[in-house]
Formats: C-alpha cells, sequence, structure tokens
C-alpha cells in the first residue's frame, strides 16, 4: 500500500481499518519503500489538512486523521510562513479529544524549534528556514496572546492548588501550559512567566509601563490614550485582541519600532487587569498561584 493510498483509507475506510491506517503511517514514512508521490504527496496532504478535516463527520475519524497529518506535519514546505496552520491548531487544542489535543501540541512546539532560532543562537544565520528575526517575533507575539487568551478562557479554580504542569489533568488548559512551558525554556525575555514578583514589584513595574505607554503613543502619533489601551486588555475577549493594542501604535514604521512596540504591549498584557481573570493581571494571577501553592 502506498503513502496516498493509506491516507485514503484513514478518510474512506470503516473504523478499524482507519485506526490500522492512522497508525501506519510513521512505520511507512520511515521504510524504505514509501512511495505515492514522496515529499509533494506529503506537502500536499499537510497544506489543505484543514480543509480535509472539516469535511470529516466521525469523531473517530477526525483522531485517526490529526494524528497522522501530525507524524508527517514536520514535513511542510512553508518555511516563510510557519503559522500558517495555527487557526486550526488552536481548534484542535480545545477538542474534547486527548490525542487530538496532544497531536495539536506536538505540531505547535515543532514550529518553536526555528521560531526561536535567532533567540537561542543570536547572531547565527539559521540555513534551515527564511522568514526574518522580525517575522519570528511577531508571529511568537501572537502566539504567545491567543495561549494566553486561551488558557484565561479554559481556567478552572481546582487548578489552583495544583503546582506542576504534569499534575494537570488532561485538558485544553493543560495542553496550552505544555506549549507555553516550552516557548519560556526556547525564550530569553518571558519574565512575566519564569519569575514571581511581590505585589509591591508589581504596581511598581504596572505604573513604569503606564508611562512607557504615554511616551510611545506620543511618539507614534497615535490617536489612542493610555485608557484606550488599559481598556482593551481588561476587555479583551478573543484571541485577536491584543494585536488590536499593536494596531493602537501602528504608524507603519520600521521593525525596530515593531519590535518595541510588541514588547511593551506585552508587558502592558502581562501587568494590566483582564476582566476575564476576575480584574487582576496575569503577574497578580501567577503571584496568587504561587502562594496558593506554598500553603
Amino acid at each position: 500500500m502506498t503513502f496516498t493510498e493509506l491516507f485514503k483509507t484513514i478518510l474512506t475506510a470503516d473504523k478499524e481499518q482507519s485506526r490500522k491506517a492512522a497508525r501506519e503511517i510513521r512505520k511507512f514514512l520511515y521504510s524504505s519503500h514509501s512511495g505515492g508521490g514522496g515529499i509533494k504527496t506529503f506537502t500536499y496532504i499537510i497544506e489543505n489538512a484543514t480543509a480535509e478535516y472539516a469535511k470529516i463527520k466521525e469523531d473517530w475519524r477526525q483522531e485517526n486523521f490529526v494524528m497522522a497529518v501530525s507524524v508527517i506535519y514536520y514535513l511542510h514546505d512553508r518555511e516563510n510562513q510557519p503559522d500558517f496552520l495555527f487557526p486550526w491548531l488552536f481548534q484542535l487544542l480545545q477538542h474534547k479529544n486527548g490525542n487530538i489535543r496532544h497531536a495539536a501540541v506536538r505540531m505547535v512546539q515543532h514550529e518553536l524549534g526555528s521560531l526561536t532560532y535567532h533567540i537561542r543562537f543570536p547572531g547565527e544565520k539559521s540555513s534551515f528556514h527564511k522568514f526574518t528575526p522580525e517575522q519570528a517575533d511577531i508571529i511568537l507575539f501572537s502566539l504567545r496572546a491567543n495561549l494566553n487568551s486561551l488558557a484565561a478562557n479554559s481556567w478552572k479554580d481546582s487548578y489552583r492548588k495544583i503546582k506542576y504542569v504534569d499534575h494537570l489533568p488532561s485538558g485544553t488548559y493543560k495542553s496550552i501550559q505544555l506549549i507555553l512551558s516550552l516557548m519560556d525554556d526556547y525564550c530569553s525575555e518571558v519574565p512575566a512567566q519564569t519569575q514571581t514578583e511581590t505585589k509591591e514589584q508589581i504596581f511598581k513595574r504596572r505604573k513604569e509601563i503606564e508611562q512607557e505607554l504615554v511616551d510611545m503613543l506620543k511618539e507614534t502619533e497615535s490617536d489612542f490614550t493610555l485608557d484606550h489601551v488599559r481598556d482593551a486588555i481588561y476587555n479583551e475577549e478573543d484571541n485577536d485582541d491584543m494585536m488590536k493594542v499593536v494596531a493602537m501604535f501602528d504608524r507603519g514604521g520600521d521593525a525596530s519600532e515593531l519590535s518595541n512596540v510588541l514588547e511593551l504591549v506585552t508587558d502592558a498584557w502581562n501587568y494590566f487587569p483582564h476582566k476575564v481573570l476576575g480584574g487582576i493581571s496575569p503577574a497578580e494571577k501567577l503571584l496568587e498561584h504561587h502562594n496558593q501553592t506554598k500553603i
């Protein structure tokens, strides 16, 4: 059976045959006689995965298809657009099926290697991809914003007493934390995620950020005010709200200006209150969790 035939079996055969074909993908991929179109076939399947998945009605076939795609995902050729499947992967992270969520985690984590190359190896140019460090920063910024938003929406009070990610119950929140933990390992500057500050330190840093925002709004000649920024962060509801804050500063400046805006808005997002977090900031949420685990 060829690779193409295996995928056809996953999508059209009965439950048992589909399951067996999905589990044959990995073995077949690394065999010496794999055929059915080679790399072009793999990339075609990956690039059309979202549309193909939308046609699947059965939960068990969705699982088989996603697990099969996750095995070959690293073969995609969208090196200048590594996040091209992220909207679909965010959909999968919220699936009730744990195997599907786990496959989505693996696929997102795979992209973190190339996206953080410029952070882990500063000054060294990668021969594995063509996108710039500035493009990578924008993708990482958006990814973290979307993950934080989804984490806030999937948070449960019962998680307060859980100290380690591995001890979290299976679910969307745990899947997100697995991605964020690897992102934090790869990235050098993630203060809100890697250290616990006191309430006084958080309040002091928030005041500093407020002044920096006022200065940045003036520098970029924005029509928005500090109150607009605070309100947008407090009332955030979906995965795109963080980028709406960035847009308040957008005047079509160069890459260095955008990088400064991204860094400042990330700080504001971490230190300003959010309604979905009960009126406190992510930094305060982290402190609250830290204090709970000490009790």
